[in-house]
């Protein structure tokens, strides 16, 4: 079964679009409020920094275990541990979490624009938010044991 979030990408959205968009639901979010929020964070903040299907799963786990207004002050511990945990275990599949540095190891140069064209073409960028997608969906069910 194809993730929501790849399906997503698929149909035009960004890796960060794509990523808070299938999740946002299950938090009471509106997919036009996430896809509108998680815009600028595709491509590294369009400057390579940060990939933003990262970003994007980031801001799930805030979601699901951020600490909110007048909430435990530890939340955010838990919240930050996740966040770690990601960030490893996307490196693992990546060797990084920038996307100019993913991008240049799989041969692609993020400043010539005809490549950033055919990268979506070639749906380079799909395996990245599937991966990040089976990483994110890891920690949300284990996280459900906190």
């Amino acid at each position: 079964m194809i993730h929501p979030a790849v399906n997503l990408m698929n149909d035009g959205y960004t890796c960060s679009q794509s990523i808070l968009m299938a999740y946002a639901p299950g938090f009471g979010m509106d997919a036009d409020i996430a896809s509108r929020l998680s815009t600028g964070f595709a491509g590294g903040l369009a400057l390579g920094k940060t990939c933003g299907a990262v970003s994007a799963a980031v801001m799930v786990l805030g979601l699901s275990q951020g600490q909110g207004v007048n909430q435990d002050p530890f939340q955010k511990d838990l919240c930050f541990a996740l966040t770690q945990e990601f960030c490893h275990c996307f490196r693992e599949k990546q060797q990084t979490t920038r996307c100019s540095r993913i991008l240049m190891r799989n041969g692609v140069d993020p400043t010539d624009p005809a490549q950033m064209k055919q990268l979506r073409e070639k749906g380079f960028c799909t395996t990245i938010v599937a991966d990040a997608a089976r990483i994110l969906d890891r920690l949300l069910a284990d996280g459900e044991n906190f």
